[in-house]
């Protein structure tokens, strides 16, 4: 029970961070296109970052419980539980990467304003600056491996993960709370 119970939490923990990302990509695209006080939907942010991955989860846990209750949860021999997790991370990863998608679409209408100065190179320069900014932010790295199935890239997978999942915290951390002068 208490592998299990570990197991329950850590897949939270993960779909959590996905939701998580998807708020934070919300949030972000709300600022640019409409002009309003973000207090007023820190709640909708909560159930959205928090609601959405306890309902899911608990679904898991009944699912698992009545279709697949062997061992510590760790494998899985039937899809049915497995998509019950992997559909809302999925769904959640593309709504994200449509959202960076129209962020960037917005920042290069706003470059190429006649308001904004500079040169073309310097234009794409600033892009591209905020653009591999907003990478980590989103987790757009997530998109590479998202549609594929889990045996046929497995091992490129995890490598790929490693390397840039494992170090999105600590560049989000850097880029915008230890270099911002705000902060």
């Amino acid at each position: 029970v208490g592998c299990k119970a570990i197991l329950v939490f850590f897949q939270y923990g993960v779909m959590a961070n996905f939701y998580w990302l998807l708020v934070e990509g919300l949030y972000l695209h709300i600022l640019l296109v409409l002009i309003f006080s973000p207090n007023r939907h820190f709640t909708i942010y909560l159930l959205i970052g928090w609601g959405i991955p306890t309902i899911f989860i608990i679904t898991w846990t009944v699912t698992r419980i009545i279709l697949e209750d062997t061992g510590c949860w760790d494998t899985n021999e039937h899809g049915g539980p497995w998509w019950v997790i992997r559909i809302p991370i999925l769904v959640s990863i593309i709504v994200n990467f449509i959202l960076f998608i129209s962020i960037i679409r917005i920042l290069l209408q706003k470059l190429r304003s006649p308001d904004v100065g500079g040169n073309d190179q310097s234009q794409y320069k600033r892009l591209a600056k905020s653009t591999l900014l907003l990478i980590p932010l989103f987790g757009v790295h997530y998109t590479v491996f998202a549609l594929f199935p889990d045996r046929s890239s497995n091992n490129y997978k995890i490598i790929f993960e490693l390397c840039l999942g494992s170090f999105q915290g600590l560049i989000v951390a850097v880029l915008y709370c230890f270099l911002n002068s705000e902060v």
